[in-house]
């Protein structure tokens, strides 16, 4: 009888040569071949399927003989073998014997049906079900009667026939008594309905047949339910879900031995990190189930993930490599023809073609895809071809017609599921916006409610929910303008742009105030560890590993290893009382910010979308927002920022005159601080909430007049004004202990660590911290042969410091910012087996426990990290927040170390000098609650002295030795 679904498993065969043959013993292999086979482990029961098979024909047994060999054609058809699964079964058919009788042929054609089907050969596999069906009902058994109904579903599913599809599902329903042919059927129906967009319909029969799979305990059958659900979860947008269910998945398909099955798992992992906006991992994903498809799998699977990749391609605007995969996809989905999957090959050269503006046959497929959706009742291609539409109008200055074409999609999106609902209504927002209607404020927060809500499940890990953010946040910007511009109303604009602003972050900070981690029982905590130390030691290895072969594997092991651990951090969060109950932070309101700023400080925080900025001046008494905008004949503000930033940074590295470092400064400080100019007077503290790439900018070095913004007020960074509302408060001044760590000495050996090949000594940092010390009486010192990775781990674990100064390299990693870190040594020799690698990363941070009131990486790009939309930088920084750091001082470009030595003298000099105390009366207030703002501190003001000292400095006056420092938090 066959099976329906796939499975993947390796093993070692072993000869039969010199085995006593006989019937007894094809029995016995039979037998075996059987127990394999209901366990889902196809590659053994093919192999003593066939042993039995050739010991029955040897034996003239024909009736056993038959029965094997259907059995070992199934299993082949499973291993992807569907040719020689063909040749067998009509070879087999041609058997003119009794026991040939009506079921078994009818069972035969059923299996080259289904074979057939496997192979995208739809019309053959019509062909030989519907001989099977007459001769199945003939015989009057019900199990295969119930098989060919099921098969045919399938195949009328294929061809885009869902109507007919259900009614012969449920047909094989009726005749089904067998656990596992009844969970394979309720499986269908329910990707019938996952298909139809009905995705809580669909995860009802899916987790129906998954109660039968967990029954039978087959892997193989569990690897298609697991990824079953895990499709579903990801349609509904609960990813974190998605995420656990394929990592079940994966794991069963690695027991099983079905290729096709694997290849579909990574697939639709690759879907779901696309959709997080993880490209890189999605990448990766979609290759290894490429490589798997072109041989093992059909043209189907093949075009679905040849597709999926020239998606990937055309998100990053490599429209080249996008155009070759989508062509390719298209002609093999047309010489198969199923409707859904050509559907989805139009979709993708609609969008090319019109980034092309080759609207003529933009028009041509719509119109095509707009026939296919009325000829079979598809919401889902007539909301496309509608949307499609309306984007063509929208690109030809059709607006009118435009808005009609966006309002059908969105009323046919009205039947699909949320996440189906939310480009359209974007869309839909933006044109009323492009006519003057208010009404692009209501389908703008209508959107945002659906994004809200699907941020809340993209996953425990703040890589996750930052990826998928990342897509959206620049639409609550473009909905706050709108507000602006329809409403007048401040608040609610500021709300939106706050909520767009370090979101993971926020997260992240509230589950530290709450020591949520700290409660977890110490076993989690344990597996938790050792899981992120797995991916770091892995991490090490790679870095060490030249051997292409070997880091291929590496990486692989690495992907595995994040997957592992993405999957156990969402089913925790999931299953834990204290993280399942733990509620997002709210984002901070207008009168929240007034209120947590103090009469000397103004906050100026931006937000970029596209061609606009939105700036606001907050203070105590009053509030200011300026909106600065481009026409759409040039480009972007937010490109035209990101050069203006780069050029200035050029010419301060480049040491630059004074006259030129004022003339490159000259636009910035026209769009970013001249609109509040004459209000700034009224100041001596600026908090700086940046956004894009003002994330880069030292706004110290910035000219106005004939001084530097330093000259006229003490300057702070945060990430997002909520962010600040969650670090945790200075601890007592009482004590002022020091931990200062001077990488000085860093041996070059090609042999180790490949990222650290080319740092160079740093001689001075260890005068650096040596006079550092000088202004403390309790200070704890590493230099020299000091230094280890465990050595400063050890020193943070046993004490608390009030300040921590790290004076060594800082490496930068963009692609995976969690690898960025500081160098601490390279003197010891790095094994596969070693559990330190010299570096502190980001990721070992995140773990730590540091209730430090101020930790100083005085290093170089420190500051720097990989910028992603709605979150800002990703760099150590955060990770040192999360640790339970208050303020974090870093650097934005590579530092000198003999002027750095003498600049962080002055710092903590000046910062020791400075009134700790806030005034009885204020600290009284604070205290009881009356007075909610958050004092501005010291450093900052500490950090304002020393630069104004280096400005007067004979050698070190120029702002490449005192700018790039800047203080980010409390």
């Amino acid at each position: 009888m066959k099976r329906l679904l796939l499975c993947l498993t390796l093993f070692i065969c072993f000869p039969l040569s010199g085995m006593g043959q006989s019937i007894q013993l094809a029995d016995s292999l039979f037998k075996q071949g059987k127990e394999y086979d209901d366990k889902g482990k196809m590659a053994e029961s093919e192999f003593y399927y066939r042993e039995s098979y050739n010991i029955y024909r040897q034996f003239q047994d024909t009736a056993s003989w038959l029965k094997a060999g259907k059995e070992y054609g199934s299993a082949m058809v499973y291993r992807s073998k569907n040719e020689q699964a063909m040749e067998l079964y009509k070879k087999l058919l041609e058997v003119d014997h009794p026991a040939n009788d009506t079921y078994n042929r009818g069972d035969l054609y059923t299996s080259m049906g289904w074979s057939s089907n496997r192979m995208g050969k739809t019309k053959q596999a019509e062909k030989y079900y519907n001989r099977a069906l007459p001769l199945a009902q003939q015989s009057g058994d019900s199990l295969l009667i119930g098989t060919v109904y099921n098969n045919l579903g399938r195949l009328y599913n294929r061809k885009g026939n869902t109507s007919k599809s259900l009614e012969y599902f449920e047909r094989a329903l009726n005749y089904y008594i067998n656990k596992r042919y009844r969970s394979v059927t309720l499986s269908n129906i329910g990707r019938i309905y996952g298909d139809l967009s009905l995705y809580n319909q669909a995860l009802e029969y899916a987790n129906r047949s998954l109660k039968l799979q967990e029954e039978i305990g087959s892997v193989h059958l569990l690897a298609n339910g697991y990824s079953q659900i895990g499709s579903i979860q990801s349609n509904l947008a609960n990813y974190d879900q998605a995420l656990i269910s394929y990592k079940r998945a994966l794991d069963y398909s690695q027991q099983a031995s079905t290729p096709k099955l694997s290849s579909t798992i990574l697939n639709n992992l690759g879907l779901l990190y696309k959709r997080l906006n993880e490209y890189d991992t999605a990448i990766d994903y979609y290759q290894q189930s490429l490589a798997i498809s072109e041989e093992n799998s059909g043209p189907r699977s093949i075009a679905t993930t040849v597709n999926n990749i020239g998606q990937l391609y055309f998100n990053q605007d490599k429209t080249k490599e996008a155009e070759q995969y989508y062509r390719r996809a298209l002609k093999i989905r047309e010489q198969n023809g199923n409707n859904r999957d050509i559907a989805s090959s139009l979709n993708s050269m609609l969008r090319l073609t019109i980034d092309q503006k080759d609207f003529k046959q933009a028009t041509a497929y719509t119109n095509r895809l707009k026939a296919m959706g009325d000829s079979t009742d598809s919401y889902d291609m007539l909301q496309k071809a509608s949307f499609f539409l309306g984007r063509i109008g929208q690109a030809q200055n059709q607006d009118e017609e435009a808005l009609q074409h966006f309002k059908k999609a969105h009323s046919y999106s009205q039947y699909l599921s949320p996440r189906r609902q939310l480009a359209p209504i974007k869309d839909l927002a933006r044109q009323y916006h492009k006519l003057g209607s208010d009404s692009a404020v209501t389908y703008g927060q209508k959107a945002i409610d659906i994004i809200e809500q699907h941020r809340s499940n993209a996953g425990a890990l703040s890589d996750l929910k930052s990826g998928y953010f990342g897509k959206h946040s620049d639409f609550y910007t473009e909905v706050a303008s709108w507000v602006l511009t329809y409403t007048s109303d401040v608040a609610r604009a500021y709300k939106l742009v706050e909520q767009a602003k370090a979101r993971a972050l926020s997260d992240e900070l509230a589950k530290a105030s709450q020591n949520i981690d700290e409660q977890l029982p110490e076993k989690i905590r344990l597996e938790r560890n050792q899981k992120r130390n797995k991916i770091d030691q892995l991490f090490s290895q790679l870095e060490n590993t030249v051997n292409a072969q070997k880091r291929e594997k590496l990486r692989q092991k690495i992907r595995n290893a994040e997957l592992d651990y993405a999957s156990y951090e969402n089913k925790l969060q999931r299953e834990h009382p204290r993280l399942k109950s733990l509620q997002p932070p709210k984002p901070i309101t207008l009168k929240q910010a007034q209120n947590s700023v103090d009469e000397q400080t103004a906050i100026l925080e931006y937000a970029l979308a596209g061609n606009e900025l939105l700036a606001f001046m907050i203070s105590r008494e009053d509030v200011r927002v300026e909106t600065i905008s481009r026409s759409s004949n040039t480009e972007e503000l937010a490109t035209e920022l990101t050069t203006m930033v780069t050029n200035f940074k050029d010419a301060i590295l480049s040491n630059a005159s004074r006259t030129r470092l004022r003339s490159q400064s000259t636009a910035l400080y026209n769009i970013l601080l001249k609109p509040f100019e004459n209000d700034l007077e009224n100041f001596s503290n600026l908090t700086i909430v940046p956004d894009g790439a003002l994330a880069y900018l030292p706004f110290e070095a910035i000219s106005q007049g004939d001084q530097y913004l330093i000259e006229n007020f003490n300057i702070k960074y945060v990430p997002s004004l909520t962010s600040l509302t969650l670090l945790k408060d200075p601890q007592s001044p009482a004590r002022k202990n020091l931990l200062a760590v001077a990488g000085s000495n860093f041996v070059r050996n090609n042999d180790r660590g490949l990222q650290r090949d080319n740092l160079n000594n740093l001689p001075s940092t260890l005068i650096e911290v040596d006079s550092i010390a000088t202004h403390f009486k309790n200070a704890s010192i590493l230099k020299d042969e000091q230094i280890s990775e465990g050595a400063l781990k050890n020193l943070l674990r046993q004490n608390n410091y009030q300040y921590v100064h790290l004076a060594t390299h800082g490496i930068i990693d963009e692609n995976q910012p969690n690898r960025s870190g500081l160098a601490l040594s390279t003197d010891s020799e790095i094994s596969a087996s070693s559990t330190e690698d010299g570096m502190l990363h980001s990721s070992e941070i995140f773990g730590m426990n540091i209730n430090s009131d101020m930790v100083v990486l005085s290093a170089c790009n420190t500051g720097l990290g990989k910028i992603v939309g709605g979150e800002g930088m990703l760099g150590m920084q955060r990770s040192f927040f999360y640790a339970g750091t208050s303020t974090v001082v870093v650097s934005l470009w590579n530092v000198y170390d003999r002027s750095t030595a003498s600049f962080m003298n002055e710092f903590y000099k000046s910062l020791l000098q400075q009134d700790t105390t806030t005034g009885w009366i204020d600290g009284t207030l604070r205290w009881i609650g009356w007075e909610q703002s958050i004092p501005f501190g010291t450093k900052a003001k500490a950090m304002r002295e020393a630069k104004l000292k280096m400005i007067k400095h004979p050698l070190f006056n120029h702002p490449v030795y005192w700018a790039p420092f800047i203080v980010v938090g409390r």
